[in-house]
């Protein structure tokens, strides 16, 4: 066989030595065999071979000879290697010098070698033992070699080559149990080493990607614990480093697949992959679909990261609602030095939390977290369009009773005109209901469309932080226009609607008396219980609209102005009980109060006879109110189903 190797590397010496050096090194290297038990027949051939380097280095003539052929062999040819004839019969031997010299990896391959047919040794001869041991010593040596050039991949395929010769052989189970020690230790460097490389090495990154998944099960989950010799604040500093060579689709796939086991941790961070992905690639339904996630585990206390989600998705109420819940003390005195109008602070928040949390941390993702620019995106602004409208047509539906009580619907004009219209079409030159209701639908885009160009011209005059806030502001505000503003502007019931809703005179001094002396809560309570008993009067067709004018907005005045109105026209009424059970400022200033209360709700349908048409059986209803301060009064401005 022939060894890569000169005379001079053999016995370890450079080209310059003297004759004393290379014999002290000889007599070195004799006296210090290597360990791990090879046989005396292999430590002889070793002996020999260096004691024939070292005759020649010493013999004058002969090594200017040889030196002169490694000049001639360089300069004919400077990448070619020197090579020694060694004898089959002393084959080990040269084999460990080979090992000895710094090259374990092609004395694996030469043991490898000589351990196939047809030049496999006799089963049980020392041959066959000495080979074995050495094919296990140097493979775990060049396992070794190649993790301290950071070839961790490769030092992993020796070792695994390794294993599986001497499992065949069914030798050296000792060294076997080491060269697993070394692969399994090896596993986090192994990932690091293939998913780092360049995303067109497809098939090495997913190769990387499935030893990530067999760590994480080794350890019972992302959140478990159950590899001693990997604990968790060394897997989480291990984890974070990892994550920046994933690109965010390969995150999104793997945390969905670890939160399906019922890793929270993994539901976290699924969420906040899937928001970078939504806001870089300007995908907002990638953002409801991380909300959902958050929404599903509130308790390990999410809901500033909700604020920021639904701000994303231009839903302003519950953003503010969630920031209040999920703010401390100092925070909220932050929020409000950011300046006058409600979202000043949480736009700058969300804008700081992409920037240091949600964007570093994907391969292939560069975005700045420009919320003006991603709110003047226009698939941004057709998904928030489109959300609008659905959310409206959800809150809309009348399919339950229930839902014409705390959640009226939104009556279609082709609908009003069909049941209004013939009550006053008597009526010489009147305007069909669906008309006015358009044209008050029409005058309020306008003016909503002035405040956006208002809004957009404080824009224009203001930098940095307060940018991001007019940009976030504005942008809920012309969705609001897009959606056509069927909420928050309702049309006036023509005079005709008299003949529908009968007068009766409201009593607001017994209740309204005891105000004086009550907690913000106590107030709060006594105005809401007020609006629901008073609102009941109307549905029940005893009283007029005209009575919640003084408790609530017109907008929601006229609101369920349209629904007694349908339900006159239909010649039904409604008997509905709802009670306060419970209710909780979430937040209360000079000028606002948001409320979260618990209904308890019956409703019986009858006929303008008294026939019973349906029913609800008691249940709570879960609802979030808003006050604004009205002069010196509290108004109701908006309601909506608890987040």
């Amino acid at each position: 066989m022939e060894l890569p190797l000169d005379h001079f590397r053999l016995l370890g010496v450079s080209p310059v030595a003297t004759e004393e050096l290379v014999l002290r090194t000889l007599s070195q290297r004799l006296d210090r065999p290597p360990e791990g038990g090879f046989t005396t027949d292999a430590l002889e051939c070793r002996a020999e071979l260096l004691r024939g380097s070292a005759d020649l280095l010493c013999d004058r003539e002969r090594r200017e000879e040889y030196e002169c052929l490694l000049t001639e062999l360089n300069a004919e040819s400077p990448d070619t290697l020197p090579a020694l004839e060694v004898p089959s019969s002393q084959e080990v031997g040269g084999l460990i010098l080979l090992m000895e010299a710094g090259q374990a990896a092609e004395a694996f391959e030469g043991a490898r070698q000589a351990l196939q047919p047809p030049q496999a040794p006799a089963l049980g001869s020392n041959r066959e033992a000495d080979l074995s041991l050495l094919a296990a010593i140097s493979a775990q040596k060049a396992g070794q070699e190649r993790c301290r050039d950071r070839r961790f991949e490769s030092a992993a395929q020796i070792l695994h080559n390794g294993i599986q010769l001497l499992q065949r052989m069914g030798q050296q189970q000792e060294q076997r149990v080491r060269l697993e020690s070394d692969l399994n230790a090896l596993l986090p460097y192994r990932i690091l080493d293939l998913i780092s490389r360049d995303l067109a090495e497809s098939g090495s990154r997913e190769f990387g990607r499935d030893l990530l998944n067999e760590l994480v099960q080794r350890r019972g989950g992302l959140d478990g614990d159950q590899d001693p010799e990997f604990p968790q604040e060394s897997f989480q500093s291990f984890f974070q480093q990892i994550r920046g060579f994933l690109t965010v689709q390969e995150q999104i796939d793997l945390f969905l697949q670890w939160g399906e086991n019922g890793s929270i941790t993994a539901e976290f961070l699924s969420a906040y992959a899937l928001t970078a992905s939504g806001f870089a690639q300007r995908k907002p339904e990638r953002i409801g679909s991380a909300l959902e996630r958050l929404q599903a585990m509130r308790d390990v206390g999410v809901d500033a990261e909700m604020a920021c989600l639904h701000l994303l998705l231009g839903q302003t109420d519950e953003a503010a609602v969630c920031f209040e819940r999920g703010s401390d003390a100092a925070l909220k005195a932050w929020a409000k030095e950011q300046g006058s109008d409600p979202l000043a602070g949480l736009c700058v928040y969300c804008s700081d939390w992409l920037k240091r949390q949600v964007l570093p941390c994907y391969r292939d993702l560069e975005a700045d977290p420009d919320l003006e620019a991603y709110f003047a995106d226009r698939d941004v602004q057709a998904f928030i369009e489109s959300s609008d409208r659905n959310r409206q047509r959800a809150s809309a539906s009348a399919s339950e009773p229930i839902t014409n009580f705390e959640v009226l619907p939104t009556p279609d004009p082709s609908e009003i005109e069909e049941i209004l219209e013939p009550l006053s079409s008597s009526e010489e030159g009147a305007i069909p209901v669906w008309r006015l209701w358009q044209q008050q639908a029409q005058q309020a885009a306008a003016q909503m469309q002035l405040r956006v160009s208002e809004l957009q011209e404080r824009l224009q005059a203001t930098t940095g932080k307060q940018r991001s806030i007019a940009a976030a502001s504005a942008a809920g505000l012309t969705a609001a226009v897009l959606a056509g503003v069927a909420i928050s502007q309702r049309p006036n019931i023509p005079a005709r609607e008299a003949l529908l809703l009968p007068e009766a005179p409201l009593e607001l001094d017994s209740p309204l008396a005891k105000l004086n002396s009550a907690t913000p809560a106590e107030e709060t309570e006594v105005l809401l219980q007020l609006w629901l008993d008073t609102k009941a009067t109307l549905l029940d067709g005893t009283a007029s609209a005209d009575q919640l004018k003084e408790l609530a907005s017109a907008e929601l005045v006229q609101y369920a102005k349209a629904g007694r109105a349908l339900d006159a026209a239909s010649g039904k009424r409604r008997k509905v009980n709802a009670r306060v059970q419970e209710l909780e400022l979430s937040s209360d200033s000079p000028e606002r109060r948001v409320a979260k209360a618990t209904i308890q709700y019956e409703e019986k349908v009858l006929s303008d006879d008294g026939e019973l048409l349906g029913q609800v059986e008691p249940k709570q209803i879960k609802n979030t109110y808003v006050y604004e301060k009205k002069g010196d009064s509290w108004q109701l401005t908006d309601f909506r189903p608890s987040i």
